[in-house]
C-alpha cells in the first residue's frame, strides 16, 4: 500500500508494476505523472479501472493491462488518448465492452482481447482505431459474427477469431473489411465457410471445426488465396473443381481429416502449391499424376496413412522437394531409382512402413539429407553402398527391424557417419571389419539384440567413438575389460543398465 500523491517524480515517463499482486489502483496515484509515456501494470490481479484513472493521456504510447481479473472497462476509458501505439487487454476476464471506448486513437495498428469471455461487441466499438491493422478476438465465447462488430475498420488486414464457438457465417459478415488478408477461424464449430466478401484474402485458417465436405465453387471467390489450413477437420469428400480457381496457393493443409481417397485433378489447377500435407488420413493409395501439375513443391507430408505402393514416376517435380515424409504408412517396397534426382532433399522419413528390403539403388546424389530413419520395418539385409549417395548423412537409424547379421557393405560411402542406431534387432555378433568404415561414428546403439559377447578389439576402427549404448552387461563387459586400456585412452563410454546386473568384480 502507498499514499497516492507526491511519491513518484512527476517528471517520470516510464511506469512499470507489472508481475505484482496488486488488487487495484488508488485514485490519483498518476495525477501528478504529466509526462507519463508506458505505464505497465500487466500480470497483477486488477479487477476494475476507475474512469479518470488516467488524467494524462495526450503523451500516453504504452498501456499494458493484460494478465489481470478486469470484468469490464468503463465508458470513454480510453478516449482522448491520442498518441497510444500499444494497448494490450488479453487475458482478463470481460465479459463485454462499452458501446463508447475509444476516442481517436490514430496510432494503435494491433490490439488483443483475447482469452477474455465476451459474447458479443457494440456496433462500431473499434471505428476510432482508424489505422487498426490486427485485431485479435481468440478464445473468447462468441458464437456468432456480426458485420457491426468491425463498424469503420477499412485497413483491417488480419483478424483472429479462432477458439471460439462459432456455428455459421453469413455472406455478409465480413463485407465491412475490404482490406482484410488473414483470416483465422480455426477451433470453432463451424460446418460452412465464410461468403464472398474476402476477395483480398491471403491467408484462411479453418482447421479444427466440424466440416465434412467441400464443394465445388466453394473457394471461387478467394482468386488471390495463398495459404489455406483446412486440417483436423471431418473432411471426407471434396468435389472435382474444388480448389480450381486458386493458382496463387502456396500452402495446402489437408491433414488428419477421414479422406480415404483423392483424384488426379483435384489439385491440377494448383501451379503455385510449395507446401502439400496429407497426413493422417485414411489413404490407401494415390492416383498416378496427382503431382505432374505441381512444379513448385517443396514439401510433401503423406505420413500416417495406409498407403501401401508408391509408382515409379510419382513425383516427376523433384528438383525443388526438400520435405518428404513417409513413414507411419504401409509400404513394402520402394521402386529402383525412386529418391534418385532429389538434390536438394533435406528430410525423408520411411519409418514405421512394413519394408523387407531395398532396391541396390535407390538415392542419387541426395546432398542435403543429414538424418534418416528406417526404424520399424522388416529389413533383414542392405544392398552394398545403398546409402553411399547421401555424402552429408550424420545420423542412420535402423533400430526395430529384423537384421541378425551386419556387413561393412551396409555403410558404403558413409564417411561422415556419426551416430548409428541398431537397437532393437536381432543381432548376434559382431566383427571389428563390420564397422571399419565409419570413421566418423561418435555414437553406436546396440542395445536389445542378442549380442552374447563383443571381441576385444570390436570397436577398435573407430577412432572417433565415444559412446556405445548397450543393455547387456555380460556382453559389453567382456568386451571393456579385452579393450580397457585402449577403451580408456579414446574416452569411450559404455552405457549399460545395470538393472539386476550380477557383481562382476
Amino acid at each position: 500500500r502507498w499514499s497516492r500523491r507526491n511519491i513518484f517524480c512527476k517528471h517520470l515517463k516510464m511506469f512499470r508494476l507489472y508481475e505484482n499482486q496488486l488488487t487495484a489502483l488508488p485514485d490519483g496515484i498518476f495525477d501528478n505523472l504529466p509526462d507519463l509515456e508506458e505505464i505497465a501494470l500487466q500480470c497483477n490481479q486488477i479487477s476494475y479501472i476507475q474512469p479518470n484513472l488516467f488524467p494524462h493521456k495526450s503523451k500516453l504510447t504504452k498501456l499494458y493491462l493484460d494478465n489481470n481479473l478486469l470484468t469490464e472497462l468503463q465508458p470513454d476509458l480510453f478516449v482522448g488518448f491520442s498518441l497510444l501505439k500499444s494497448l494490450t487487454l488479453n487475458k482478463n476476464q470481460l465479459t463485454s465492452l462499452p458501446s463508447v471506448l475509444f476516442g481517436e486513437t490514430l496510432k494503435i495498428t494491433e490490439l488483443s482481447l483475447s482469452h477474455n469471455n465476451l459474447t458479443h461487441l457494440p456496433t462500431g466499438v473499434f471505428s476510432p482505431l482508424k489505422k487498426l491493422k490486427k485485431l485479435d478476438l481468440s478464445s473468447n465465447q462468441f458464437s456468432i459474427i456480426s458485420a457491426n462488430f468491425f463498424e469503420g475498420l477499412e485497413k483491417l488486414t488480419d483478424l483472429n477469431l479462432q477458439n471460439n464457438s462459432i456455428e455459421s457465417l453469413k455472406q455478409e459478415d465480413f463485407k465491412k473489411l475490404k482490406s482484410l488478408s488473414t483470416l483465422k477461424l480455426g477451433n470453432n464449430k463451424l460446418q460452412s465457410l465464410p461468403g464472398d466478401d474476402l476477395n483480398n484474402l491471403l491467408k484462411l485458417v479453418l482447421k479444427s471445426n466440424k466440416i465434412h465436405s467441400l464443394e465445388n465453387g466453394l473457394f471461387d471467390y478467394l482468386k488471390k488465396l495463398q495459404v489455406l489450413h483446412l486440417h483436423m477437420n471431418k473432411i471426407s469428400t471434396i468435389e472435382e473443381g474444388t480448389f480450381d480457381n486458386l493458382e496463387e496457393l502456396l500452402s495446402l493443409h489437408l491433414a488428419k481429416n477421414n479422406l480415404s481417397s483423392v483424384s488426379t485433378s483435384l489439385f491440377s489447377n494448383l501451379k503455385s502449391l510449395k507446401m502439400f500435407r496429407l497426413y493422417e488420413n485414411q489413404l490407401t493409395a494415390l492416383p498416378d499424376g496427382i503431382f505432374d501439375n505441381l512444379p513448385d513443391l517443396e514439401e510433401i507430408a503423406l505420413q500416417c496413412n495406409q498407403i501401401s505402393y508408391i509408382q515409379p514416376n510419382l513425383f516427376p517435380h523433384k528438383s525443388k522437394l526438400t520435405k518428404l515424409y513417409l513413414d507411419n504408412n504401409l509400404l513394402t517396397e520402394l521402386q529402383p531409382d525412386l529418391f534418385v534426382g532429389f538434390s536438394l532433399l533435406k528430410s525423408l522419413t520411411l519409418n514405421k512402413n512394413q519394408l523387407t528390403s531395398l532396391p541396390s539403388v535407390l538415392f542419387g546424389e541426395t546432398l542435403k539429407i543429414t538424418e534418416l530413419s528406417l526404424s520399424h520395418n522388416n529389413l533383414t539385409h542392405l544392398p552394398t553402398g545403398v546409402f553411399s549417395p547421401l555424402k552429408k548423412l550424420k545420423k542412420l537409424d535402423l533400430s526395430s527391424n529384423q537384421f541378425s547379421i551386419i556387413s561393412a557393405n551396409f555403410f558404403e560411402g558413409l564417411e561422415k557417419l556419426t551416430d548409428l542406431n541398431l537397437q532393437n534387432n536381432s543381432i548376434e555378433s559382431l566383427k571389428q571389419e563390420d564397422f571399419k568404415k565409419l570413421k566418423s561414428l561418435s555414437t553406436l546403439k546396440l542395445g536389445n539384440n542378442k549380442l552374447q559377447s563383443l571381441p576385444g578389439d570390436v570397436f577398435d576402427s573407430l577412432p572417433k567413438l565415444i559412446g556405445v549404448k548397450h543393455d547387456d552387461p555380460k556382453s559389453i563387459l567382456c568386451a571393456s575389460v579385452k579393450a580397457r586400456t585402449s577403451d580408456l585412452s579414446n574416452k569411450v563410454v559404455y552405457t549399460v543398465n545395470v538393472k539386476n546386473m550380477p557383481n562382476y568384480f
